[in-house]
């Protein structure tokens, strides 16, 4: 076996070399941790009762939102059993517009393109929706 011997160098600093100050961290101060903690009470200090108009007002809100969930998972499920339903033969998407124009593909691969991409944008707009029903406050 043979030992190789390593050489340690030490490495004076050059006299015109300066250090650089390093900033030192600041300690908070009493007021600044007491703001901080008045801030994390303030958050579970209770807040005064919505009028009835106001509670009137937020089920209002929540229907409109429960609505428009209600509304996205139902049409997920179309896509669902459209999906169940497509035979990859007979399957045709027709895109129509207000002045009465309309467009049908019944080409298998393009079907299958635009039926992902709804499902992927539905599934974003579910998921929103989800969120704002189970985060409402009354």
């Amino acid at each position: 076996m043979s030992t190789a011997k390593q050489e340690v160098k030490t490495i004076e600093k050059p006299q015109n070399m300066k250090l650089l100050p390093t900033p030192k961290t600041a300690e908070p101060t009493k007021e600044l941790k007491k703001d901080s903690a008045m801030a994390t009470i303030e958050k579970f200090v209770s807040k005064t009762p919505p009028t009835a108009e106001e509670r009137i007002e937020r089920i209002l809100h929540f229907e409109a939102h429960s609505k428009r969930f209600r509304l996205l998972k139902e049409k997920s499920n179309d896509l669902k059993m459209f999906d169940a339903g497509n035979d990859k033969t007979n399957a045709k998407i027709v895109l129509k517009n207000s002045a009465g124009f309309e467009f049908d593909v019944r080409n298998s691969n393009v079907i299958d393109k635009v039926t992902k991409t709804m499902r992927e944008e539905l599934n974003i707009l579910l998921a929103e929706a989800e969120n704002e029903v189970l985060n409402f406050e009354i």
